[in-house]
Order: structure tokens, then C-alpha cells, then sequence
């Protein structure tokens, strides 16, 4: 938005500090990195890290509505093998700025502060990228332009729908999309959402009291809420959504990604269940490996059976060391 002959940089929201103190199994030092925005500010981008500095480096990008927090036990597993383990929080989640106006947030946007956080700002090199729903179309989108600074992917209980621009759109609504319509006019509209609690609902495991307040911690009041609230909003409902050809582009450009790809689901996943179906025919080294599909967990896998999903990440990352 130019005002005069300035940019005005968008308006934040910071989540006090305290928020975060007393966490169950998150005891992290926080980190960050200052973003540059497309209307001249800056943001901040909130990560966590563990293990030795000069570890390979593994990244974890979560989704909607997770945050750090939900890979704080594999931060650890990944840190006590060996590896420089970095959670990011993206823009308007967890410990990271909050933009206060939803227009602030698209995918495209998203992808931008990530690509600038992980290469411009912690300059990253042969990095293994551990996606997880949102993070899994940010992510691939990310790495479809940064393909030379990656040694791995892992694609977790996410998807990446895409519309090939080539072909003309003969129906407009895409399947399923009276439900999501109205789960968009839910949240859009509804001040009282929670989502910390509809996590726990989809949870095949029983949350503590304790980790559902840590999912909340950064959200102390709705007006913290646009980021997930947007995210909500992005969901393709419509095959004109912009999103879809950019993703398209994106497989496009990973076609032949030829390096370790490992697409890693649950049993019980009510959200993307066939997600790696969107992934392993169209990108190279996603179709030289099966999907693994471990049991007992729910779409928020690292949250249900974080041991079986350690132990199958740290196997795909022994062997492709």
C-alpha cells in the first residue's frame, strides 16, 4: 500500500513473551530472523534449533493450525542422532509476527519468507525439508526453486492440488467444496473458534490439558488469530484458485528432482490420506520410494505416535546419508 510517496509497511501483532513459558517438552531457547515484506517492513520469523551447529541440517515446516510446538519431541530425536535440527514457526503462528489483516497472507507470500529465511537468512546448504500439511505445498514450492540447496524431502500427511493452466476450467466448484465453504464461513466468521481444540478432537491420542494450552500459548486472544484464519480461507474451493497453477508450476519444476524423497502417513488421516498420490507419479525421486504409512496416527501424526514417526524419519535419513 503506498501512502504519499512512502510504503507503508504492513501492521503486526507480537505474542508477548510469557505465552510461551511453561510449555510441556518445549524448553527451546527462541531464535529468529528478520524478513523483508513486500511493502518495505520487516518481519519476524520465529525458529527453534537443537543439535550439534555443523549437523546436517534437517528443517520442519508445519501447517495449519500447528506451530514449532508439534515437533518438539523430533527436534529432540533428530538433535540427539546428530543432526542440526530447525523448526520454523511460519508468519502469523506461533512466536513469528502476525500480519493483522488477512489479505496480508497468500501462499505465494508464504513461500517468499521462507525460501528468504532458510537461504538468504540462515544460508542453508544440503538441507532435508520435513513438510507437514500446509508446510507440504509451501515447502515444495520452496524447494522447486532452491532444488541445489536440498539433500532430502519427507512429504507428511499433506498434498499439493494443482490445475494444469493448459486446461480449460468446464466446472468451477472443486469435489468436496460445500463443506469446506462452510467450514471457511465458520472460522471467517465465528470469534469464539479454538482451533487448538478441534486438533485435539482429530488427535487419535488423548491430549493433556497442558499440550492443548500449548497449542493456544501464541493465540491469547482471536485478534492473534489471522494467520490460521486465512489459511483456512486459501483452501481450494475453486479451480481458479491461483494457488493451483502455481503449484502445478511448482511439480513442474520438481519433475525431475531426482534426490531422496520420502512421503511418510498415518492410518487414520481424515484430512489428506492419499495426499503422496498428488506427489510419487509426477516427481522422480518421490516415485522411487513407497510411501510409508504408519499406524495409529491421526492427520497430526507428529502429535499421536511422535516415536514411530522419529524412528521412520531418522531410518530414511541414516540410509541416504
Amino acid at each position: 500500500m503506498v501512502v504519499g510517496d512512502k510504503i507503508a509497511s504492513m501492521k503486526i501483532r507480537k505474542t508477548p513473551a510469557h505465552c510461551f513459558d511453561n510449555l510441556p517438552d518445549y524448553d527451546f531457547a527462541p531464535h529468529f530472523v528478520t524478513l523483508d515484506d513486500d511493502e518495505g517492513g520487516t518481519l519476524d520469523m520465529h525458529y527453534i534449533e537443537a543439535g550439534p551447529a555443523d549437523g546436517q541440517p534437517v528443517v520442519m515446516i508445519h501447517g495449519n493450525p500447528t506451530w514449532s510446538f508439534m515437533w518438539r519431541k523430533i527436534v529432540r530425536a533428530l538433535a540427539d542422532a546428530g543432526y542440526r535440527a530447525i523448526a520454523i514457526d511460519l508468519i502469523g503462528m506461533g512466536r513469528s509476527d502476525k500480519p493483522t489483516k488477512m489479505r496480508d497472507y497468500t501462499i505465494a507470500r508464504h513461500e517468499k519468507w521462507v525460501a528468504q529465511a532458510l537461504f538468504d537468512r540462515l544460508d542453508l546448504h544440503g538441507a532435508h525439508l520435513v513438510l507437514h500439511d500446509w508446510g507440504g505445498i509451501i515447502g515444495l514450492r520452496v524447494a522447486a526453486n532452491h532444488q541445489d540447496r536440498l539433500a532430502s524431502i519427507t512429504f507428511s500427511n499433506t498434498g499439493l492440488p494443482v490445475r494444469d493452466p493448459a486446461q480449460e476450467i468446464e466446472q468451477m466448484a472443486m469435489p468436496g467444496a460445500g463443506f469446506l465453504r462452510k467450514f471457511q464461513l465458520y472460522v471467517r466468521f465465528n470469534p469464539f473458534w479454538r482451533h487448538w481444540n478441534m486438533l485435539a478432537a482429530i488427535c487419535t491420542s488423548k491430549l493433556s490439558k497442558a499440550v492443548v494450552a500449548g497449542y493456544a500459548a501464541p493465540y491469547p486472544s482471536f485478534r492473534y488469530l489471522t494467520g490460521n484464519r486465512q489459511f483456512t480461507q486459501m483452501l481450494p474451493t475453486r479451480y481458479d484458485n491461483p494457488m493451483l497453477v502455481d503449484n502445478f508450476q511448482a511439480r513442474e519444476k520438481l519433475a525431475g528432482f531426482d534426490k531422496p524423497f520420502l512421503c511418510l502417513y498415518s492410518d487414520k488421516d481424515i484430512v489428506a490420506p492419499n495426499g503422496h498420490k498428488s506427489v510419487r507419479p509426477f516427481i522422480a525421486g518421490a516415485g522411487k520410494r513407497e510411501t510409508v504409512i504408519l499406524k495409529r496416527g491421526s492427520h497430526f501424526l507428529v502429535e499421536d505416535i511422535p516415536d514411530d514417526y522419529a524412528a521412520a524419519l531418522l531410518a530414511f535419513l541414516n540410509e541416504i546419508k
